[in-house]
């Protein structure tokens, strides 16, 4: 085996190894002229299909990266449960999909600075339903996408109630992508979806009177970040640098404001506390 895939390999494991198979991406990105970005667009309005080409506030905000840096930039829509993977196998140079920053992706991956709100809320019919509180979520069916920061809170969520002697859900539905947990919802098949407030604000705007949506399911504050391979400092200080200029003056927020109808509130550094 070489030494590149040897650290691809280890890399891939989650394994402490200094990555330098891909330590100058920015380099190679300059000299490519071309920022190459992998996402899953399915996941609206943060990344997704519209008349055959991506769009979305990752898309917009990749491109204004793109822009600072001096470069062209390419979105190469890939499966969300292979998107790591893909990262380490060269598919693309960086992840922006509205990725949750957690520790144990932090393991996998690096992070640039929180450039959006990805706490989780749970997503209930409007009406018709007993739900009022997450602690009632017992004996019911939830829904989130598999592999998403959502289900893990799921998971969490319900080992949290059997833990004080509650029901655990009748059953945890995981989806390849959140639209057809929604219809799902929509057609009594579960009965709460667990999605980032910045999402689900979307979808009750797009859908108004079929679903009300309350918290009560996540304790601490989740971030969504861009996501670079393990010791790819130099292009993870390039977005960062980008970012917080875009926080200061007010551009990120315009985005925001253009796809949300809202603006975020995002520190500049890591939070000391992950999910």
């Amino acid at each position: 085996m070489t030494l590149r895939n040897l650290t691809l390999s280890l890399c891939l494991l989650g394994i402490a190894w200094p990555c330098s198979a891909y330590a100058n991406t920015l380099d190679d990105v300059k000299k490519r002229g071309e920022m190459v970005v992998g996402m899953e667009a399915a996941y609206v309005p943060y990344e997704y299909f519209d008349a055959g080409k991506i769009v979305g506030y990752d898309c917009d905000l990749a491109k204004a990266v793109a822009d600072k840096v001096g470069v062209n930039v390419r979105f190469v829509d890939t499966a969300w449960d292979g998107i790591i993977p893909a990262l380490y196998a060269g598919k693309f140079d960086v992840i922006m999909s509205a990725m949750t920053i957690t520790k144990e992706r932090t393991q996998k991956v690096s992070f640039s600075m929180p450039y959006g709100d990805a706490s989780n809320m749970l997503l209930l019919r409007a009406s018709g339903d007993p739900v009022t509180t997450a602690d009632e979520l017992g004996d019911h069916g939830v829904g989130a996408q598999l592999g998403s920061a959502g289900a893990q809170v799921a998971r969490d969520f319900e080992a949290k109630l059997k833990g004080e002697g509650k029901p655990g859900y009748t059953d945890l539905k995981l989806y390849d992508h959140y639209p057809e947990a929604y219809l799902d919802l929509q057609n009594h098949r579960i009965d709460a979806v667990v999605n980032s407030l910045s999402s689900l604000d979307v979808v009750m705007k797009d859908q108004p009177g079929k679903y009300r949506m309350i918290g009560g399911i996540q304790v601490i504050k989740a971030y969504f970040g861009m996501a670079f391979r393990k010791d790819d400092t130099a292009m993870q200080t390039a977005v960062n640098e980008v970012l917080a200029a875009m926080k200061a003056d007010g551009s990120l927020a315009t985005l925001q404001t253009k796809w949300f109808g809202t603006t975020m509130d995002t520190p500049n550094v890591m939070p000391s506390m992950l999910p």
